[in-house]
């Protein structure tokens, strides 16, 4: 398996998990997934954990989303990319934008409600 979604509706956000490589094939996939949720109107996280590899275009589908989110006043959370993919998110600015946190939990109470 080279890249799944799996998504988690709770009351105060939907979670997206993603496994496997972020990349030029899966891109479309990601970024569609995420803009759905977006543009209903709930808050999301990006559960990154089991996240392989992640490209420019992956990067790209991460900034977008940030920009709709912002659009929508949606809140938007990453959480736990692999230390090298964070890296990148460190090297390219993204982390200054989406915010990174180490948990789910953390994320979730991030928006100001209950994890």
């Amino acid at each position: 398996m080279d890249f799944d979604i799996s998504l988690l509706h709770h009351d105060s956000c939907t979670l997206l998990r993603i496994q496997g490589e972020i990349d030029v094939v899966s891109r479309a996939r990601f970024e569609e997934s995420m803009l759905g949720v977006l543009d209903a109107g709930q808050a999301m996280i990006v559960d990154m954990r089991q996240v392989t590899f992640c490209d420019s275009t992956g990067l790209n589908a991460i900034v977008s989303a940030n920009r709709r989110a912002a659009e929508r006043d949606v809140p938007i959370a990453l959480v736990a990319p692999p230390p090298r993919v964070e890296r990148v998110f460190h090297i390219t600015g993204i982390d200054q934008y989406v915010p990174v946190y180490g948990s789910v939990r953390e994320a979730i109470g991030s928006f100001g409600t209950p994890p």
